[in-house]
């Protein structure tokens, strides 16, 4: 049987020191607060969707956790452990009279988390047998103190939606690049990590956009799952490329998906084309 002091120097899952996790995934790390720290310590609930962030403005502590936490390389890693805390390493927040205990785990690329597991009130009278981290010791013995199947859970269900909510943005902002470097011929690019074939090709008074669009799945940068190219999906990309050719070039006089496939060498493979059309500069 491993030793407490064994149990803090190494994680069993990943081989790594915890001492070496924050360089893992650098900072700005992903703060969350477990369900039982949340009913227990501050009364609330946070619906599903919601940003653990938007708590900030509503307790002083979750303030604190977030700007002492979330840019720090270390994950607070770097300060006091709470030595009552004795399953995992947990360092000790503090803000006011109130003394809470944060986690940093690594374990789950690309993103690290720092969690704040629970806080109580400090009181001098009682420390050593029902202080603050005396609680926050006992709930550790309990197996009450650290992330739940239902936390984790959360957190794959959080990544999934951001992945999802992030793909338009980063279609329109790599759009744009793309467009910036149109030139006559065939190029190769990505829109939101999806592969695309461009051909550019200069008509008597317009210029046709060709965009053939890889139909393989895509894998989402937090959650890992994998994102296939649906409806929803091409269209939003056709609206990046289209909201991005309008700042360059003015409204395109037509931009729908492609029937004919001939511009494209070789045909196509898996992919999914549209075209658009637009006045030369």
């Amino acid at each position: 049987m491993s030793s407490p002091e064994r149990d803090l120097a190494t994680d069993p899952a990943s081989g790594l020191s915890w001492r070496s996790m924050a360089s893992v995934c650098p900072p700005p790390h992903d703060c969350r607060i477990t369900a039982r720290c949340l009913k227990a310590t501050f009364q609330v609930s946070l619906p599903l969707g919601k940003d653990f962030a938007t708590l900030r403005a509503e307790n002083s502590l979750i303030d604190a956790f977030f700007e002492r936490r979330e840019n720090d390389p270390r994950g607070g890693e770097d300060g006091e452990r709470v030595s009552q805390v004795r399953s995992r390493p947990a360092f000790k927040l503090t803000y006011g009279r109130m003394r809470g205990a944060t986690w940093l785990d690594g374990e789950r690329p690309p993103q690290a988390i720092v969690w704040l597991l629970g806080a109580e009130k400090h009181d001098d009278r009682h420390k050593g047998r029902s202080d603050a981290y005396d609680i926050l010791g006992r709930l550790d013995e309990d197996g009450e103190l650290f992330p739940t199947e239902a936390d984790r859970k959360r957190l794959e269900l959080d990544r999934r939606r951001r992945d999802s909510e992030s793909f338009l943005p980063e279609a329109r902002q790599d759009a744009r690049r793309l467009v910036a470097n149109l030139r006559p011929g065939q190029q190769r690019a990505s829109l939101s990590s999806i592969s695309v074939r461009i051909i550019v090709e200069e008509l008597d008074d317009l210029v046709a956009v060709h965009v053939a669009v890889s139909a393989a799945p895509v894998i989402g940068r937090l959650s890992g799952e994998r994102f296939p190219l649906t409806q929803s999906r091409f269209l939003a990309l056709q609206l990046a490329m289209q909201a991005a050719l309008e700042e360059v070039y003015g409204p395109p006089a037509l931009l729908d998906e492609l029937r004919d496939t001939s511009a494209f060498p070789g045909g196509l493979g898996e992919e999914r084309p549209f075209v658009a059309l637009v006045e030369p500069r």
